[in-house]
């Protein structure tokens, strides 16, 4: 449920705080706003990414998701496109139907209500185009957690570049932090759960529920969600499970292209006033999982 005011009282996960001042409200608004990720973008100026780009229309008709005019003329124009939801979430920009029916099951346990999904089309690196093993390297790929530590992104809370992860790794279990190797594997699982403990420049550690599934057809999807109260300071400003991610990726029929999908959606009850806010700050958080991604692709 969206609140109309925020005077409410109610915290982000349904429970009554002591607070109930409107500045203290707005307060958490701004709280969780910032975890979503500040400014990022689509064209990083690291020369290895691979950057989206204009499509032809012909490639455009060929991508397996249900694309209306709108979405087919910003893919042919950029390469990319997004959409920005409220109660309902989406997933009909997801290019494998298996996995966009696991995201929605997913929706009908957390019941987010907030939720951005994008995709990114891009050429698929020269080097991974014609390699039988591609599905199992983009597999490995996925599983790079360690790489994530120092991306860099423009804040534009801050004005500046800032490091987004000083530490992305697997840990042994949920009660024991013992930090791990990044796993890789000889052949593709149907299915495995880990957990990945980041530590933000903002919000410190964070532990994270991670499922990797692979699907019929060569398709690679990653979930991800909070296990712990997300803090900001001394502000709570996400409940467990209450951010979920999932990354969707699939090359064309062809090999030609990578199809990158990702879908975020967060169980929220305070945003009137901010969903502009709201909505730049999925997609950034987004896109900068592709900028990681990508990169990844483009050095393999």
């Amino acid at each position: 449920m969206i609140l109309t005011s925020y005077d409410t009282c109610g915290d982000l996960w349904g429970q009554s705080w002591p607070p109930t001042s409107g500045i203290y409200a707005k307060f958490v608004l701004i709280a969780v706003w910032l975890v979503l990720v500040p400014a990022s973008t689509l064209f990083a100026a690291d020369a290895t990414v691979i950057a989206a780009g204009p499509l032809p229309a012909a490639v455009v008709d060929t991508i397996p998701a249900i694309l209306d005019p709108a979405a087919k003329q910003k893919l042919v124009a950029t390469g990319s496109y997004s959409s920005f939801s409220e109660g309902q979430l989406k997933v009909d920009l997801c290019p494998d139907k298996a996995a966009g029916a696991d995201i929605t099951r997913s929706m009908n346990t957390s019941h987010p209500n907030i939720g951005v999904q994008t995709l990114v089309v891009a050429a698929m690196p020269a080097g991974l185009i014609s390699r039988a093993d591609r599905t199992l390297v983009l597999y490995n790929l996925m599983h790079q957690f360690r790489t994530m530590e120092g991306i860099q992104y423009f804040s534009s809370t801050h004005g500046k570049v800032r490091t987004l992860f000083t530490a992305s790794h697997v840990v042994q279990a949920l009660g024991d932090r013992s930090t791990l190797s990044d796993p890789h594997y000889s052949s593709i699982e149907p299915t495995h759960d880990l957990f990945l403990e980041q530590d933000d420049t903002t919000f410190g550690k964070n532990l994270y529920a991670v499922t990797v599934k692979s699907h019929e057809g060569g398709s690679i999807e990653l979930t991800m969600s909070n296990v712990e109260r997300v803090w900001w300071g001394i502000v709570p400003v996400l409940g467990p499970n209450s951010l979920r991610l999932t990354m969707v990726i699939q090359a064309s029929a062809d090999g030609k292209f990578l199809y990158f999908y990702g879908n975020v959606g967060i169980s929220a009850s305070k945003v009137f006033g901010m969903e502009e806010q709201v909505r730049t700050s999925f997609y950034n958080r987004v896109i900068a999982l592709y900028n990681w991604f990508a990169k990844q692709a483009a050095d393999a």
